[in-house]
């Protein structure tokens, strides 16, 4: 008799933590469901309102989720510089024609898009990639930066 009161005890026990504690159940539940979320990152670092372009060597094209990354090898006042040129998802990408072989090392392409707003950083957001035999590759939904108002 013991043994079946213990069991009941317990058992009755447990169903009343979870049910005193199932809004912190809840909410510990969906903090974690969130998480990932927090992973995704803006548009913040870059100059959404100002095109820009740039030109050179591709020396490492990364197709990775959340965004795909070109490092391109490109002069700059008589220097080579290594630029990080931002584009967006995967299954963005392959929407706009893109394949993980659409850009390969020692391609030379040009970027336009929108630079880093810190302009001691080699970066930018990439909206469209033209190779040098006039092809294209839209690396956003538009393909041009946003037409925000300048303050």
């Amino acid at each position: 008799m013991s043994l079946y009161y213990t069991y009941r005890h317990n058992f009755k026990t447990v169903l009343d933590i979870w049910y005193y504690n199932r809004w912190s159940t809840l909410c510990v539940t969906l903090c974690l469901v969130g998480l990932p979320l927090q992973a995704h990152h803006s548009t913040a670092p870059f100059d959404m309102t100002r095109e820009s372009t740039i030109s050179g060597i591709v020396s490492e094209f990364r197709w990775t989720n959340p965004h795909s990354y070109i490092y391109l090898e490109a002069a700059e006042g008589g220097e080579m510089r290594r630029w990080v040129l931002e584009a967006e998802s995967l299954n963005l990408l392959r929407r706009n024609g893109w394949s993980k072989e659409s850009v390969k090392k020692g391609d030379r392409i040009s970027c336009l898009g929108a630079r880093a707003k810190d302009t001691s950083v080699y970066a930018m957001k990439c909206f469209t990639v033209i190779f040098p035999d006039g092809r294209r590759l839209l690396a956003t939904p538009t393909g041009v930066p946003s037409k925000a108002p300048v303050k």
